[in-house]
């Protein structure tokens, strides 16, 4: 047998390989990080204004010894406006507002909801058991750190979320050290309006958060002062 009939019977194993592996759980290159179902989450949101909806929480340190459970009332617009209230939860009634930069408006739940202060967005009172401020909870905070943050794309069929299919696109993190310690990032993605339902978090195999996102609206047609 010659050396080209030999290559040529290789590749056509390789190519039928290729052909029997699903596609959908096929990584993304280095080179493109996508996959199309975030493909399709980023061109549905391209011409989103503004969006709000309700985020249900479960969060837990890496030991687990901690848990934080909330219900937020949150909504978004460009081109840096956010707004969040703790609906449910340690903080119940705490309200925070952004408008881009590195400060953040608003007060405390309870007996101190009078005493209106300005912080940074990463103060203490301001984030979540895990350190996350109210840009990260965002859609496009979502779209450029699945985008950029080092690591792989993948995704496979995800469960049904509320009576929706979804698809689920994961980020495997080349260095969870530079992530909190975050392993792995798993976004559900509906098929139907191609909008995240659910959001999970693992460090290693331990599930250390998750924001499930119910009544999203779109478009609003918001003003700034409704993030105030």
């Amino acid at each position: 047998m010659s050396a080209f009939s030999s290559w040529t019977r290789a590749a056509a194993c390789l190519a039928l390989a290729g052909a029997m592996l699903p596609f959908a759980t096929l990584p993304a290159s280095a080179e493109n990080k996508t996959t199309p179902a975030f493909d399709a989450f980023v061109k549905a949101f391209a011409d989103v204004k503004d969006y709000q909806l309700q985020i249900v929480t479960h969060e837990t340190s890496d030991d687990g010894k901690s848990v934080q459970d909330r219900v937020y009332a949150y909504r978004w617009g460009r081109p840096s406006f956010a707004r969040i209230e703790i609906l449910e939860g340690p903080g119940k009634g705490g309200v925070a507002s952004w408008s881009g930069g590195d400060k953040i408006h608003g007060h405390q739940g309870g007996i101190l909801s009078m005493i209106h202060i300005t912080s940074d967005i990463n103060d203490a009172r301001a984030v979540s058991l895990r350190g996350d401020n109210l840009e990260v909870t965002s859609f496009p905070w979502e779209i450029k750190h699945f985008e950029t943050f080092p690591g792989t794309l993948s995704e496979a069929d995800g469960p049904t979320i509320d009576g929706q299919a979804t698809t689920a696109v994961t980020l495997t993190v080349a260095d969870p050290k530079a992530n909190k310690n975050v392993s792995r990032d798993v976004l559900y993605i509906g098929k139907e309006r191609h909008l995240p339902l659910r959001r999970e978090q693992y460090v290693g195999s331990q599930l250390v958060k998750t924001e499930t996102y119910k009544a999203i609206k779109l478009n609003n047609g918001f003003a700034p002062g409704d993030f105030n």
